[in-house]
């Protein structure tokens, strides 16, 4: 199966990106919403096609790897992105929900915003080649490093990105919050990008 990894999404892709984000977050994105279909919606509205690398096998899209830049990743949870697409209590609500999970950018380093590969696809070389095209970006733009967050329940993707030759920077819990997202701890991990 050859991969082919492109910066950005067609219009028509939207809702295959969208469902693939859903999928892989969703235990962590739902308690921002009354229901899983207004979630999904919210991160169809939401997504950034120019903050994305999109994995494709043959027509077929199977993954996906968003990023931050300039202050904003591929799934935005900003207070403007929500009430774009939810009633004001609906967007506070969400914002509340979600603020412990919002990333920002980091000076010289791309962070990564979600890695999500079609269930299919999986063991196929799909995330490795997403991980790869991601860091040569970075390297492509200047940036010393790529940088993301890997939580307890993921242990496939912490063995994924250790061999990929990223490492600990640093840890950290959700305490009470671990019911409410279903995970309790998290690494962030980064790699060198001339290593």
């Amino acid at each position: 199966m050859e991969i082919i990894i492109g910066h950005g999404f067609a219009a028509a892709e939207r809702d295959r990106v969208a469902a693939l984000y859903w999928a892989a977050f969703r235990r962590k994105l739902r308690p921002a919403f009354v229901s899983a279909e207004r979630g999904l919606s919210v991160v169809t509205a939401s997504l950034r096609s120019d903050r994305t690398l999109i994995a494709r096998s043959g027509n077929d899209l199977v993954g996906m790897c968003g990023f931050h830049r300039d202050g904003a990743g591929a799934v935005p949870v900003t207070w403007h992105s929500l009430r774009a697409s939810l009633p004001w209590l609906a967007a506070a609500r969400a914002a509340l929900v979600l603020s412990p999970l919002a990333r920002g950018d980091v000076d010289d380093t791309m962070v990564l915003d979600g890695i999500c590969v079609d269930g299919a696809s999986r063991g196929r070389g799909t995330g490795t080649a997403l991980l790869e095209a991601a860091v040569e970006l970075a390297r492509s733009e200047g940036l010393r490093s790529v940088r993301l967050s890997v939580v307890d329940t993921n242990p496939r993707a912490e063995a994924l990105y250790r061999r990929r030759g990223f490492e600990q920077v640093s840890a950290g819990a959700l305490g009470p919050l671990s019911s409410v997202y279903g995970f309790d701890r998290y690494l962030t991990m980064e790699r060198r990008v001339d290593e």
